[in-house]
């Protein structure tokens, strides 16, 4: 097996010359990406495309992938699913478990609705079908790593600016919980954010939203639960429902949320999504009640979006009539929880 132009023998990586020198400014710059592919082709193709941005390192056996993300510094992983002796599925978790921080992207010539929401339930930040689009595989990967860089940031800001977010939330515990939600010690938050954002990001391929709204949409559906970091833990029975006494409390993370995206000066729209992707149709939402098309329109997509996710994982997505009562629960709650014309046509996406 080959890293680059070294190789890999009894389980010992030789890393290729030109890796042991000294990075110039330019080099140290670029991300450092693993291309995890047993067949010969497709691996070749993946490095002819990306070495010109990346720094590449590429492997067909996982174990040595495991070995390589244990000893280097990997920013994102390309994962095909069918691999030797072992599913890519479930090398995906084990690098989530590894490495929450590191971005993984499947590319499967084996794909489906159902393995791509399985792969984001597990933590999966894309999914792209061979044969791949190059630009649109450059694309994915610029977007992934940006919005990991976006959360890098956020956790820096929200450091600086922890005691700004008023005396009814302790600074100290809401920014060691933000810290372990951006440093993925929270992995349930960040996966039901993740895949939120797949949700809302799916309905939204199918309306015509600009380039601006696409990306308030993503990062707000990808901070959209931030609140929930300034409440004390014992507030959980799990990341989706808390203790029975405490449903009020968790209903002011909304609010919360919205205090902590003023302070990190994001945009109107995705405050809007943080404060209000609760707000339902017919006026019984929180945190202000509001109503119909009064309600922020990217709220009541991520409304939706995080709605459909916990009905999946209350339960169990990967059984078919779980994933039919959810689509059902959808259309069942047009005009009353959800946008009619979003319901109806979130129903039909997602089928």
């Amino acid at each position: 097996m080959k890293l680059l132009s070294g190789s890999i023998s009894s389980g010992n990586i030789s890393v290729p010359t030109e890796r042991r020198e000294v990075f110039t400014d330019n080099e140290a710059a670029k991300a450092n990406i693993l291309i995890i592919e047993d067949e010969a082709g497709p691996r070749e193709a993946l490095k002819m495309i990306l070495r010109p941005f990346f720094n590449l390192y590429s492997v067909d056996n996982p174990d040595v992938a495991m070995q390589l993300i244990r000893e280097q510094k990997i920013d994102l992983v390309t994962l095909d699913l069918k691999l030797p002796r072992r599913q890519g599925m479930d090398l995906l978790q084990e690098i989530k478990r590894e490495r929450e921080d590191v971005e993984v992207i499947i590319i499967t010539g084996y794909g489906s609705l159902q393995s791509a929401m399985e792969g984001i339930r597990y933590g999966a930040a894309a999914y792209l079908l061979k044969p791949f689009n190059v630009t649109e595989l450059i694309e994915v990967i610029n977007q992934t790593l940006e919005k990991k860089r976006r959360f890098d940031c956020l956790r820096d800001a929200v450091q600086a600016c922890a005691k700004m977010w008023g005396s009814d939330v302790n600074a100290k515990t809401a920014w060691r919980n933000l810290s372990n939600l951006l440093e993925a010690k929270h992995p349930e938050l960040v996966r039901h954010a993740n895949r939120v954002n797949f949700y809302a990001s799916l309905l939204g391929e199918h309306l015509k939203l600009s380039e601006a709204d696409r990306e308030s949409l993503e990062i707000g559906a990808c901070l959209h639960d931030i609140g929930k970091v300034g409440l004390d833990e014992r507030t959980f029975a799990t990341p989706h429902q808390p203790v029975v006494e405490d449903v009020e409390v968790m209903r002011r993370h909304t609010e919360i949320g919205a205090r902590m995206a003023q302070t990190l000066s994001l945009s109107p729209d995705v405050m809007a999504i943080i404060r209000h992707h609760h707000e339902y149709y017919d006026g019984s939402g929180y945190p202000d009640g509001l109503r119909g098309e009064d309600i922020p329109y990217l709220a009541r997509l991520v409304c939706i979006a995080n709605e459909f996710d916990w009905m999946l994982t209350s339960r169990s997505e990967q059984d078919p009539l779980v994933q039919e009562e959810a689509r059902e629960y959808v259309r069942s709650q047009a005009g009353l929880r959800f946008d009619p014309k979003l319901a109806k046509l979130f129903a039909q996406v997602v089928r």
